[in-house]
């Protein structure tokens, strides 16, 4: 009977590369996360700050991206006369019942001869019609709004349809442009409700300050992910392992019995 010959493992290094590329795919995904953790936190911070800054009341007439979300006190009058309707619009109740609807655009005209954009807040989707809704105040007001500048939609919004009068963003100049007005501030403003409960519609009021941040569940996900996919490799590299000594003792019983 032949020598017995030294157990060949079995190769796993393709196994390490393919389950170490993947690790390092899956961390550097976690650490993206943590990085867009860090960003939205500012972003939310940065929202709330403005908001608890004293309001602005001369508008700005340059880029608005400094003083987004700041308050903005302005008198003027409404144009009763022409409505944008803003679609994919939610509201929630004080109950946390939420519908679906639109938020209603109206231009104002400032008394310094200035025209901005003003979303009224929410109606549901059966009182769009003008006359189902109460019209903007009639005269010299003086309104407080929060400024929106526009942001560019995402890949998935639709495109914004002027002669349907169906808006997915709020665009200043393009809404300005389809009201016939030239002047137009470059931005929107989010009308601020008056003091004391909302009774009929539009509700103002609907800005969101507080953004979805789910990136810290995202980056655990990740790095977990990561985690489980380092113990089944070595499990299943230490199951080989066992298996080819197995089937070794197994050969090498065979030939002795012979």
């Amino acid at each position: 009977m032949q020598g017995s010959s030294a157990v060949q493992p079995p190769k796993n290094w393709p196994l390490f590369l393919t389950a170490g590329i993947a690790v390092l795919i899956l961390v550097a995904l976690g650490t993206w996360q943590l990085q867009r953790l860090t960003w939205k936190q500012g972003l939310i911070e940065a929202r709330r700050t403005a908001v608890a800054d004293a309001p602005l009341t001369v508008a700005p007439t340059g880029d608005a991206a400094a003083v987004a979300f700041r308050r903005l006190r302005l008198t003027g009058r409404f144009d009763p006369q022409q409505e944008f309707y803003l679609t994919g619009q939610t509201y929630t109740d004080s109950r946390g019942m939420s519908q679906s609807g639109w938020h209603i655009i109206v231009p104002f005209h400032t008394s310094d001869g200035a025209v901005v954009m003003v979303d009224r807040g929410f109606v549901p989707f059966d009182l769009k019609d003008p006359t189902h809704h109460e019209p903007p105040p009639q005269g010299i007001v003086t309104i407080d709004g929060l400024i929106r500048p526009p942001a560019a939609p995402g890949w998935l919004v639709p495109a914004n349809d002027p002669v349907k009068n169906m808006w997915f963003t709020p665009d200043p100049a393009a809404l300005a442009q389809a009201a016939g007005l030239s002047n137009a501030l470059p931005f929107t403003l989010d009308l601020l409700p008056a003091p004391g409960p909302q009774q009929g519609w539009p509700r103002a009021g609907q800005t969101r300050l507080d953004l979805p941040n789910n990136h810290l569940q995202y980056a655990l996900t990740w790095y977990s992910l990561a985690g489980v996919l380092i113990v089944v490799t070595g499990l299943f590299a230490r199951s080989r392992r066992i298996g080819a000594l197995t089937a070794h003792a197994r050969d090498m019983q065979a030939k002795g019995q012979q």
